[in-house]
């Protein structure tokens, strides 16, 4: 019998949280660095290759809202360990897939799997931590997601070189297992812990779009989101093809970016937990920070003309 008291495992569960989202993210937040091997591969054009490589990313459009509203109702024990062996399967059935059109089926399917690993674990953190230890709480866990793509991209390299981007699949697909096996395993809900009646919850799906807070929150996150999503899936590509450089040479730049992603992550969420100006203080900073990053400095370009 596992012991739940609160004060000692509520770490237990911030690292079986972390474990789960690095897991479960590894093969979606590593994809970019299979670019090279997939378009070579599959005789991919450009567009065909970027759609292949987002696919995973459409079906949490949906599937985040169809998780949050189960996440209202069951124990996010079973939804998270659920979807990260959707993604298993996913993976396997995409290593075996016939040709384009098959693996970007598949990749939906992971995609599908992909979209419990965020609100599930979020939602077990937070019921196991405070308000003043839970910024931090929230950022080590949310750490996970860069974590596995810094080691994704790390790892891939190779046994796309050795064995072929099949093999890699089948190497997601593991770890994703691993992750489903462990959080199942492991975790459980705080002492005295229910869900909550159905006439107290908060208004869920779209409707919750109509509070202006949330709306800030979709939109600031939709920007940070868009601004991660293309350095993930094209830095790589670009560096191969514009700068002639190796996959995994590439896919050391990818790895630091991922690896910069995890301590800000953490040091922005303990920061969020102690500024006097509040949570939001910490969103604008990283808008700003984003924004100049896509900025091109027109000096620097000038002098190189």
């Amino acid at each position: 019998m596992i012991a739940v008291e609160r004060p000692r495992y509520r770490w237990a569960v911030l690292g079986i949280a972390t474990f789960t989202q690095a897991a479960t993210c590894f093969f979606v937040q590593g994809v970019g660095s299979l670019g090279p091997a997939l378009q070579n591969g599959l005789g991919l054009s450009t567009g065909q290759l970027g759609l292949l490589l987002s696919a995973a990313q459409f079906m949490p459009l949906v599937g985040l809202l169809v998780v949050g509203r189960l996440l209202d109702r069951y124990d996010e024990r079973w939804i998270v360990g659920t979807g990260a062996l959707v993604v298993a399967v996913g993976l396997a059935l995409g290593a075996a897939a016939p040709g384009y059109g098959a693996l970007l089926l598949a990749l939906l399917v992971v995609g599908a799997g992909y979209s419990s690993a965020q609100p599930g674990g979020s939602k077990s953190v937070a019921s196991w931590f405070d308000g003043s230890q839970r910024g931090l709480a929230m950022g080590i866990r949310q750490a996970g997601l860069p974590l596995g793509g810094a080691l994704a991209a790390a790892v891939q390299p190779w046994p796309v070189r050795e064995f072929g981007w099949r093999a890699t699949l089948v190497c997601g697909a593991l770890v994703a297992a691993a992750g489903a096996s462990v959080f199942v395993g492991l975790y459980r809900r705080p002492p005295g812990d229910a869900q909550a009646p159905a006439a107290t919850r908060a208004p869920g799906g779209l409707r919750m779009l109509r509070e202006p807070v949330m709306l800030r929150i979709v939109l600031s996150g939709a920007g940070l989101v868009a601004a991660q999503t293309g350095v993930l899936m094209l830095t790589v590509l670009h560096l191969h093809d514009a700068a002639g450089l190796g996959v995994a040479s590439a896919a050391l730049a990818l790895m630091a970016a991922q690896a910069a992603g995890i301590a800000g992550r953490i040091c922005l969420a303990a920061w969020s937990d102690r500024a006097r100006s509040g949570r939001h203080a910490t969103v604008r900073a990283c808008l700003a920070g984003s924004r100049s990053a896509r900025r091109p400095s027109r000096r620097r370009w000038g002098s190189v003309r």
